[in-house]
């Protein structure tokens, strides 16, 4: 039951997620139907392209970040990582600094620098800059820091990533922090939170 759990929870997730998208273009779709105001018209266009290429963007980032994305190879390019994490930071307030290296990592190192980054992202509601590195020497070192006015995280989200959890005791929000914390564990690595004021930092050595 345990996977099933995980499986609905993330579901909601995601669903929440696309929501608002979604909505958008719809609302952009009544809009051309009933207006004959060519400004007006221009106006819903624009609103409905943008909102399509976010929902776009979010589905295929979490596709990865949350799917089990069989097909992939075994280990990939970071630079795909690259282009999911400029789609889903494209056209918002926070701005992607990428200081990740032009390395090969496995899927799963993959999969987990990506749930950093959707971590990031969300920490910073009114914008500001997401920081991701990535470094194999060895041992393979992920980072992630988000600064930004307002920029926060729940302490109980920290000790979900740090510690785990009983699924029993989250909701769909947080299963995304549940599952970070899972993937880290399978690879045999700890995650190191950092929060402080309007700042917040994650990383993990593999």
């Amino acid at each position: 039951m345990t996977d099933l759990t995980l499986a609905t929870l993330l579901s909601s997730r995601i669903c929440h997620d696309l929501i608002s998208p979604v909505s958008a273009v719809n609302n952009g779709l009544e809009i051309l139907a009933d207006e004959q105001d060519a400004e007006m018209r221009t106006m819903a266009m624009n609103l409905i392209r943008t909102s399509a290429a976010t929902a776009s963007a979010k589905l295929q980032f979490m596709r990865i970040c949350f799917g089990v994305a069989g097909s992939m190879a075994e280990n990939i390019p970071l630079d795909d990582a690259r282009e999911l994490a400029v789609g889903l930071t494209k056209d918002t307030s926070v701005s992607l600094d990428w200081r990740a290296g032009d390395v090969m990592l496995d899927k799963e190192a993959v999969k987990l620098l990506l749930n950093f980054i959707m971590i990031g992202f969300e920490a910073l509601p009114r914008g500001g800059t997401l920081r991701v590195g990535a470094r194999k020497e060895g041992a393979t070192s992920l980072m992630i820091s988000a600064e930004g006015p307002k920029a926060r995280m729940q302490e109980k989200s920290a000790e979900i990533l740090r510690d785990g959890a009983e699924l029993a005791s989250i909701d769909a929000k947080q299963s995304s922090l549940y599952l970070t914390n899972a993937i880290a564990k399978s690879l045999n690595a700890t995650i190191h939170v950092i929060v402080e004021d309007e700042r917040i930092e994650l990383g993990a050595t593999l």
